[in-house]
């Protein structure tokens, strides 16, 4: 019996390691899908560079495999300065299609796009 504790604990350990992993690595393609994101668009209107930044932030994320939701991801611009919010959960226990267990994760970064007009 004290056998079987000691592998259900080491099972759980794994699987909460192997959760949090693939949660840094959402974390990191999303950071490189709004770097590259926030890139290719630095060139346009300032009126026009928020929307065209969330839809290829949302796009591209979904293309990585990544499921962001349009209210998860805010893309402003004021002064100058881009900023990029992107708030997700990443489920980790999840029974009949319902998340009971979630990791959230937060990105929050702010650019100043050079050669705006």
């Amino acid at each position: 019996m004290k056998a079987l504790l000691w592998l259900l604990l080491a099972i759980g350990l794994v699987y909460g390691f192997y959760s949090g992993a693939v949660a840094v690595y959402e974390y990191m393609q999303v950071k490189d899908v709004v770097e590259e994101s926030v890139q290719e668009r630095s060139r346009l209107d300032r009126y026009e560079r928020p929307g065209r930044v969330k839809d290829d932030i949302l796009r591209k994320s979904s293309a990585a495999g990544i499921n962001l939701e349009e209210r998860d991801v805010m893309v402003t611009e004021e002064n100058s300065v881009l900023r990029v919010l992107i708030r997700w959960t990443r489920p980790v226990i999840v029974y009949n299609n319902e998340a009971y267990v979630s990791i959230p994760i937060s990105y929050d970064r702010s650019f100043n796009p050079g050669g705006a007009r």
